[in-house]
């Protein structure tokens, strides 16, 4: 009786340069912030094509936040089945398909058909890249999630600060500069799909929304940090331009006062967590980043045109600290591995959620009063609440 042939295995696929997958996952960060960046200079000229009101015009920039609370789950799934290598290149091909359809016509569907086809890879990949980081450079996790955090934030720096001054330069309109970031997604996508090999790793159990730690208290103060500080962002990150237009500023000055608010960010959000681990209690520096973050918010209510460049250099400045504590927070307030990824699953599902309502609330409160001051001064009142829960998390809570 023949022995049974054993089952051929596949040969390892050869070892990359680690470099080069870095290189990779920086592109594919790059890749999950211009789409949402790119609007917020475009927008008053949006609004006079389009006839959108200020509602309106909050709820397409609140549409792919809403994606990325609601579409996260499913990046997790899919990165189960297919792997998160090749999962990252589905996403990043969504967001430079959906990215690359607002330019076919200067509808008010297509516009949001693109926008929320792009949310749903902006998503998705927000949810696998942390997982990316772990399987492929363990040791270093700490250092290449400060790369991936870096290239979120230096994508919507590039989005923001260069999409009016590029269709001056080339003549386009609008349509075309909240499309034309979909070929840096396209290149991303050539740079992912030979780099990113899958590795070999055991099954992994389904997380579905009961193992998720809804009765936990901490659990709760996470995720309302989390989405309240993204709130502030991208409520922001929507209306400082429009803030500036409506003084009187072009759109490509408004358009580099964006970046403005968008460059310190890359240092704070790398700086401050790392300054927060050595200290080993984070709750000062919540209160130095939220409380800088609600003073300039207060500052372009009551006084925007006294140091308008000085005002949004502070608010990035505070606003990239509390979003790297946020991301801290997911790690360091976990017992365990699983702990943490329940805790990261509640409150990019919930954060997100909550932090969509931003743009929304703020376009309304314009609708309501005619003018900014209302509105950037109910995002300070909720500065001061995003204030009192972070530093109510106390450094030894564990999930």
């Amino acid at each position: 009786m023949r022995a049974a042939r054993p089952t051929p295995q596949a040969a390892p696929a050869p070892a990359r340069p680690a470099w080069v997958l870095l290189a990779a996952i920086f592109l594919v960060s790059l890749n999950l912030r211009p789409a949402i960046a790119a609007v917020p200079p475009l927008l008053d000229a949006i609004r006079a094509d389009l006839g959108l009101s200020a509602t309106g015009s909050g709820l397409l920039t609140a549409l792919p936040v809403v994606c990325m609370g609601a579409f996260a789950p499913a990046g997790t799934a899919l990165g189960r089945r297919a792997g998160r290598e090749r999962a990252v290149g589905i996403a990043l091909a969504l967001v430079a398909a959906g990215t690359l359809v607002r330019g076919l016509g200067p509808g008010v569907a297509v516009l949001f058909a693109g926008t929320f086809l792009a949310g749903i890879g902006i998503a998705m990949g927000g949810a696998l890249l942390p997982g990316i980081v772990k399987a492929h450079f363990p040791t270093r996790a700490g250092t290449v999630t400060g790369l991936y955090t870096a290239g979120l934030v230096g994508g919507a720096l590039a989005a923001s600060a260069a999409t009016v001054p590029l269709l001056d330069a080339l003549g386009a309109g609008w349509a075309a500069g909240v499309a034309g970031w979909g070929l840096l997604a396209l290149a991303g996508l050539v740079v992912w799909l030979p780099v990113a090999r899958p590795l070999r790793r055991a099954p992994e159990p389904a997380a579905g929304w009961l193992s998720l730690p809804w009765g936990s208290g901490l659990a709760w103060r996470v995720t309302l940090y989390m989405g309240l500080q993204s709130l502030l962002y991208y409520a922001a990150l929507s209306w400082l331009p429009s803030l500036y237009i409506g003084e009187g500023w072009s759109a490509g000055r408004a358009g580099l006062l964006l970046g403005m608010f968008s460059f310190p960010q890359l240092f704070s959000a790398l700086a401050v967590p790392a300054l927060a681990d050595r200290g080993g209690d984070h709750r000062p520096w919540i209160a130095l980043t939220v409380g800088t973050t609600t003073a300039m918010l207060a500052a372009l209510a009551v006084a925007p045109t006294a140091a308008p460049w000085l005002w949004a250099g502070l608010l990035g400045l505070g606003m990239g600290g509390q979003f790297g504590l946020a991301l801290t927070l997911l790690v360091t307030r976990a017992s365990s591995p699983a702990a943490s990824a329940r805790l990261s699953g509640m409150a990019l599902l919930g954060g997100y959620l909550l932090a969509s309502t931003g743009p929304v609330l703020a376009g309304a409160l314009y609708d309501a009063s005619r003018g900014y001051r209302v509105p950037f001064l109910a995002l300070a009142a909720i500065g001061a609440a995003t204030l009192a829960i972070g530093t109510s998390i106390r450094p030894t809570a564990r999930l």
